[in-house]
């Protein structure tokens, strides 16, 4: 188990990459906390994955105060972490130009105010040789008409991240970033497009298919433990290809 004695904290842990990452540092015997908005669907979240044996975390990861309340607790409880994932987030779809401005303070509210206060909490409670992961997108290195704001929100979460780990490598901590493409979660279950997305990932996509949030989950765990302890500042594109691999002509191309 590459997490046994661990203490982790995950934001927006109860569906998609945050619910998956969760499980896996589980598994591999983390003690762990968990985040959400909503207490009822944290309880059946940690009874149904977790065995009651999660410690649960109500706050809106968009507010301060929630945040320093979180904190408190997890002094309380935990009394000092080796992980944490900053993974609460929100994503829109809407053009630019019908982008209103309650639109972009809620993205800029949840994705880059919360987590800028997440890491600051965090410090000090973060054990030496701690890891603090931050969830990114390859959005961040994209233009994109229909999601501006979301792309300016994790470039911002990339840049902070970078900038946390600056101050703390007095104390052997390191943070990084993961940055999905299109992964497979339940955002698509709830779109009337699913299936153009599904063929956009067949087509447009080098690897011909979207991520899984397990595989997300197994890149969080590689930062997590001491298998990356020489790493920081970095950040691990899990996008198929698609950022780099960006003619259609050399997919699969053979000399």
């Amino acid at each position: 188990m590459k997490l046994k004695g661990k203490k982790a904290f995950i934001t927006g842990a109860t569906s998609g990459i945050g619910l998956a990452i969760a499980r896996r540092f589980f598994e591999e015997g983390a003690t762990i906390a968990i985040n959400g908005r909503n207490a009822e669907k944290l309880e059946t979240i940690n009874r149904e994955y977790f065995a009651n044996k999660a410690l649960e975390v109500v706050a809106d990861i968009s507010k301060v105060e929630d945040i320093a309340s979180a904190y408190e607790l997890l002094e309380r409880e935990f009394s000092q972490l080796d992980i944490v994932v900053v993974n609460a987030g929100a994503y829109q779809l809407k053009p630019f130009t019908k982008t209103t401005e309650q639109d972009f303070d809620n993205m800029f509210a949840l994705n880059v105010k919360g987590a800028f206060f997440t890491m600051q909490y965090s410090a000090p409670l973060l054990r030496e040789g701690a890891s603090v992961i931050s969830i990114s997108s390859v959005g961040a290195l994209h233009a994109n008409w229909n999601q501006a704001p979301y792309n300016a929100s994790k470039a911002a979460i990339s840049s902070l991240t970078k900038s946390f780990a600056c101050g703390l490598t007095h104390k052997k901590i390191r943070a990084n970033t993961i940055s999905p493409g299109v992964t497979e979660t339940e955002i698509w279950d709830k779109v009337d497009y699913r299936e153009q997305v599904n063929q956009v990932a067949k087509d447009g996509i080098p690897l011909g298919r979207k991520g899984s949030v397990e595989e997300v989950a197994s890149a969080a765990l590689f930062l997590a433990s001491d298998d990356s302890a020489f790493m920081t500042t970095s950040d691990l594109m899990m996008d198929g290809g698609v950022t780099y691999i960006n003619d259609p002509k050399d997919w699969g191309h053979k000399q």
